[in-house]
């Protein structure tokens, strides 16, 4: 997570497989928790690099990870998957009768989340290598961002969705933003057409 000069956070801590990680970030109009869940642990063994892939659902994200798999990850390799969820909108914000349907669309989108990673972990399990899989919510730069600052991975794999230039001008690029701002390499495979 990036704290902008109006924000303050508090550190998260890494917890065993199956558990959640929370704390909050406070902004000047609301309070959101930090969530961090671990889908699958990472081996005692100790590797010998680290390869975090940043993963959606998307065609793109499926051929990152499968371009890592084949031309980067060994067995002595730790692949860490990640991937963002978005937050879910309070109830307060909508009034208390949407309360329940904003905590059932948080489960919804963390099922989802946890779901892909785990679809992702068997591949890479399959494959021989160490898997480790994080669930995050809020916005993709940051979070990201920020959990590759924490692990410091040897390298950081993402797949591009090939935005047009209008596109990147206004959104702005997620590969874009993390070869600018990671402090590890950012590995940006070119998916064919």
């Amino acid at each position: 997570m990036i704290v902008n000069e109006s924000q303050q956070s508090t550190e998260t801590t890494s917890k065993p497989l199956g558990r959640t990680v929370s704390s909050t970030q406070v902004t000047e109009k609301f309070v959101i928790p930090v969530i961090q869940e671990e889908v699958y642990q990472p081996h005692k063994d100790t590797p010998k690099r680290v390869i975090c892939v940043a993963v959606d659902d998307s065609p793109q994200s499926q051929y990152a990870l499968t371009w890592t798999l084949d031309h980067l990850a060994s067995a002595n390799d730790q692949v860490c998957i990640l991937n963002v969820r978005p937050y879910a909108i309070p109830g307060y914000v909508l009034g208390s009768s949407f309360t329940g349907t904003a905590e059932g669309l948080e489960r919804y989108n963390r099922d989802l989340s946890h779901d892909l990673l785990k679809k992702y972990g068997d591949q890479v399990l399959a494959r021989g290598v160490q898997c480790r899989a994080i669930a995050l919510r809020g916005d993709p730069r940051e979070e990201i961002l920020a959990k590759v600052n924490v692990l410091k991975p040897d390298m950081l794999v993402t797949g591009c969705r090939g935005l047009g230039f209008l596109q990147k001008a206004f959104k702005g690029s997620l590969s874009d933003y993390l070869v600018q701002h990671a402090e590890c390499v950012v590995v940006v495979p070119k998916m064919n057409s």
